[in-house]
């Protein structure tokens, strides 16, 4: 298999496969489009026959069943992510599901169970860790360029009637889990973690705000980590410019990373103030810093990055492909989706109780979408 295209079949036929997934698998030289499942059959077909996939049913099983494929993409409406997972690892099939990976902490835990079991890769789609500029700010956070991080905030907004989705699925919470916490703060949840390790506690405000149906589109978090550092994260969907950035605050400097959208406050991908010496520098720095002289070196301040644009689909694609051909674990693996999903989880128990969660949840801890 190392040496041939990784057959993928797609469960679901929606806006993100036709925008994201399916043009993805298209550009890559490891993979290939081999079957479409989704439970309209003329959205089955027309992506199939857009991107020349052999085979389309509205039989899940069938799907991956099929010998055609070696592993599967999911991108259902969020409550049927466990029913593709599990059906896909019965049927020995590896796994990117896109995020939440389930609306509760007992879905995922199952399905990184059932894949585990085994020995099949299942990674989850939080595609805005493949971003250059964030790779970037790991490798300087981890390195200590900017000492022990303390703060951080995070802001991830956009208007609900830009996206083009193909089914309202988004704002009943019965399919979504929720709306904008679970779409879109949900990035920044994963992103942090990243970024920074796991998460301690959580204290929510989830409010219903603008959008018309009574949902979440107003939700702020506060955070304790268990390194020790605080922060805020952020998102509504009612802002017409999509907001977009976050900031990380160590005692040696700080950083200010922005990965969908450029705006007059965010004016570079990634830029960096540290009060290090040039010599002291990682190569990455000293080589993107300009000096208003060119006999003068760098004697603190900011270092602004520009690192190429390159679409973060085609990194998760290929390190989904890496993985299954190498036999490694998912770059984005399972029990991330379901630390994720665990705070998630931990603010609507946040926002019922009226107090801070500690995290990780207890195996029985209940899951409650809060009315709005």
């Amino acid at each position: 298999m190392s040496d041939k295209p990784v057959r993928i079949g797609l469960v679901g036929a929606g806006a993100i496969m036709r925008l994201s997934h399916a043009p993805t698998i298209l550009r890559s030289p490891d993979a290939k489009l081999a079957a479409v499942f989704d439970a309209d059959a003329g959205r089955a077909e027309a992506i199939a026959k857009d991107f020349g996939a052999a085979r389309h049913t509205t039989d899940l099983k069938a799907l991956v069943e099929g010998d055609d494929i070696d592993a599967v993409i999911v991108a259902t409406p969020n409550f049927h992510h466990p029913e593709a997972v599990l059906a896909a690892a019965a049927a020995g099939k590896h796994v990117l599901c896109e995020k939440p990976l389930a609306i509760d902490v007992a879905s995922a835990r199952a399905m990184v169970d059932a894949c585990a079991a085994k020995n099949l890769v299942l990674q989850v789609g939080f595609n805005q860790r493949f971003w250059a500029q964030v790779q970037i700010a790991k490798s300087l956070i981890d390195s200590g360029v900017i000492g022990e991080v303390h703060a951080f905030r995070s802001l991830y907004s956009e208007r609900w009637n830009v996206y083009p989705a193909t089914t309202r699925y988004r704002y009943d919470l019965k399919a979504s889990g929720g709306a904008t916490i679970i779409d879109l703060t949900i990035h920044r949840i994963d992103l942090i973690r990243y970024l920074l390790g796991d998460f301690a506690s959580i204290c929510a405000e989830l409010a219903h705000s603008v959008v018309p149906d009574k949902v979440d589109d107003n939700v702020w978090l506060l955070a304790r980590m268990k390194s020790g550092a605080r922060g805020c994260l952020s998102s509504d969907r009612y802002s017409p410019a999509i907001g977009d950035g976050t900031d990380i605050y160590g005692s040696e400097g700080t950083i200010h990373i922005a990965t969908e959208t450029q705006n007059p406050f965010h004016a570079t991908p990634l830029a960096v103030h540290t009060e290090k010496k040039a010599a002291d520098l990682p190569p990455v720095l000293r080589e993107a810093h300009y000096p208003d002289a060119w006999w003068k070196g760098f004697e603190g301040g900011w270092i602004q990055l520009r690192p190429p644009r390159r679409n973060p689909y085609d990194a998760q694609l290929a390190a989904f492909v890496a993985s299954i051909r190498e036999k490694k674990p998912a770059a984005i693996s399972g029990m991330d989706g379901l630390r994720a999903q665990e705070v998630v989880q931990a603010a609507y128990l946040s926002m019922r109780d009226r107090t801070w969660v500690d995290l990780p949840l207890a195996a029985d801890a209940p899951f409650v979408v809060p009315a709005y």
